[in-house]
């Protein structure tokens, strides 16, 4: 069964998504990825909770490894009703299991109980064959879908497998991401008052002075203290504004959908981040990637499409006559595929029409159809284009391919077998529900959690004056302000507490320790292993309190319901395995 079974004022200025390729065909293989993920998460549960019934431990060798039988070339530990479990997929699960969780425990035990639930899961999938399950046809589309996907993407796999990142793209991307702009900013909702105050600015006046003045007299809202924010979360017309500013400047009026901003930009710094590194490149590769597949498919097309572009042009899909209905009919063809069915009129408006989720009327009516024919096309020839050269090149006689394919079918064929053979008998009772609960209020009860702001200091003093001026009534905000002896908050090591809800228990240890007690508006002094001296001001703390039942039932419920059914299985199995022929060569 392999691997398949194992398996992110200034808030305003900010971009508010990740970059979005525009490349269908690696859309295609996310969507894939998300939806078969979504598909197996749900059918395959069941065997995924026996499989990982156990606490694994990965060994670096089996002792009797090499005494292993050979069959078709493969080692294999054993045979269920002389169907082979190899030592290949064996290891592969140990892995893979272990990467989702599994814990350490004695080796030779937890090997054999991995083994007794693999030929578990054997003799289930076998069974709901002798059932015919594996004849159901919505089970077989399903299938069928698959494999056609997955064989368009394991040719784009191969294609960019060898591909590797710029690395002076990598640099620049990396210090782009790690910039970090000191900015102040005055947001307007009318353009005459921007248009106003950068007038004055370009007369010659001070930015700090006019700023309050029309913040004074509420032309404009924002504050007079800056913020610094990561160049590459700016809003693109932000971001292009301020990479033609130079330290000290002020920008002119930029528009934001209805509101007007003007910044000053007073500093820039890069704060080292290894991980950000690591992440430009991924960016990088991405987007070197997404140009090869984008080309591949175009010499794709080249070599084998030809598009009647006159038709294509000509077809209105966006008019009642002579209506859509008419275009399913129309056996015209649209485009020729070298050594292929053509594409006719029919199928590309049938495709169109399988891509609508709210019905050929609507899309009409709003004279959207028409404005996606070109891209829909392509989308289409993209699949034919890309399984035909998959086809070419053998993809789908490769093992890994029918392996994917085989354990996808699996999964779909266990939770087809769990749901009808097994679930239906699997019953709950509202007063074992209520027992639970009582016996694991500690698993039902919310932690504590608290929103936490700080300052950081250099020497325990400083941080010791700052706490006692605060429990006396300094303001915080101006304590930040004014406070001698601080560390930059953006200084490596320094741990963030921005005001954000964080749960108590989740904190770090000498974290915890300083804060255990404390209630809304404590403050509280941590000294970090780093000798950095930390101010906590407790803004608000959330005691730790039982959920209601009537919150935590259906928690308890879908415990309960998987643990019956993963024992009902595990039952099943073992009638099975009583009248099977199981030969297990594995031995520790």
């Amino acid at each position: 069964m392999g691997k398949g079974l194992g398996r992110l004022r200034g808030r305003v200025l900010r971009r508010s998504k990740l970059m979005k390729t525009k490349d269908p065909t690696l859309e295609t293989r996310k969507s894939l990825k998300a939806k078969t993920g979504r598909e197996m998460k749900y059918l395959s549960w069941i065997l995924r909770m026996i499989l990982a019934g156990s606490l694994l431990l990965i060994s670096n060798g089996f002792g009797s490894e090499e005494k292993l039988p050979v069959i078709g070339g493969k080692r294999i530990v054993a045979t269920v009703n002389d169907e082979v479990i190899t030592l290949k997929e064996f290891k592969e699960e140990l892995a893979s299991l272990q990467e989702g969780g599994g814990k350490e425990g004695s080796q030779g035990k937890e090997e054999r109980k991995l083994l007794q639930r693999l030929i578990n899961a054997r003799l289930i999938i076998q069974e709901a064959r002798r059932m015919g399950l594996d004849e159901l046809k919505e089970l077989k589309e399903r299938v069928e879908v698959f494999s056609r996907v997955t064989l368009r993407e394991e040719l784009i796999e191969r294609y960019i497998k060898d591909i590797k990142p710029d690395e002076k793209e990598v640099e620049k991307a990396y210090r782009e991401s790690i910039k970090m702009l000191k900015i102040k900013s005055i947001l307007f909702e009318k353009e005459e008052n921007a248009k106003k105050m950068e007038g004055e600015i370009n007369s010659g006046k001070d930015f700090d002075e006019v700023s309050k003045k029309f913040l004074a007299d509420k032309l404009g809202r924002g504050s007079q203290e800056p913020e610094y924010l990561k160049a590459k979360d700016l809003l693109p017309p932000v971001a292009e504004a301020v990479s033609k500013m130079k330290v000290g400047t002020v920008s002119p009026v930029i528009p934001i959908g209805s509101q007007f901003f003007i910044l000053k930009l007073e500093d820039i710094r890069f704060h080292d981040d290894p991980m950000a590194k690591e992440q430009a490149r991924q960016e990088v590769l991405l987007k070197k990637q997404q140009e090869a597949v984008i080309q591949y498919n175009k010499d794709l097309k080249k070599k084998y499409v030809k598009v009647n572009e006159g038709l294509l042009k000509s077809l209105d899909f966006d008019s009642k006559e002579p209506g859509f209905e008419k275009l399913l009919k129309d056996k015209r063809v649209v485009a020729e595929i070298k050594g292929e069915n053509p594409i006719t009129v029919g199928e590309f408006a049938d495709y169109m029409k399988q891509q609508l989720f709210h019905g050929v009327e609507r899309a009409v009516e709003g004279k959207k159809l028409n404005k996606k024919k070109t891209q829909t096309l392509d989308e289409m020839l993209q699949k034919r284009v890309l399984r035909k050269e998959a086809l070419r090149l053998g993809i789908d006689k490769t093992g890994g391919y029918k392996n994917k394919v085989k354990e996808y079918e699996n999964s779909l064929i266990f939770g087809v077998f769990v749901q009808k053979a097994v679930a239906p008998d699997v019953k709950l009772k509202e007063e074992e529900l209520k027992a639970n609960y009582d016996e694991h209020i500690k698993e039902y009860t919310n932690p504590e959690m608290m929103k936490i702001v700080s300052l950081v200091f250099g020497k325990r003093e400083d941080a010791e004056r700052a706490i006692a001026n605060l429990r006396k009534g300094t303001n915080f905000q101006w304590m930040k302000e004014n406070a001698e002896g601080q560390i930059d908050q953006n200084t490596k090591d320094i741990l963030n507490f921005d005001g954000r809800l964080l749960t108590t228990k989740d904190l770090p240890e000498g974290v915890q320790k300083a804060v255990a007690g404390a209630k809304t508006s404590d403050f509280r002094l941590y000294e970090s292993p780093k000798n950095h001296h930390y101010v906590l001001y407790i803004q608000e703390e959330i005691p730790s309190k039982p959920q209601p039942y009537t919150e935590a039932r259906e928690k308890i419920a879908k415990k309960i319901y998987n643990e019956k059914l993963t024992k009902a299985v595990e039952e099943y199995a073992g009638k099975l395995r009583a009248v099977s022929d199981v030969k297990i060569y594995l031995k520790n």
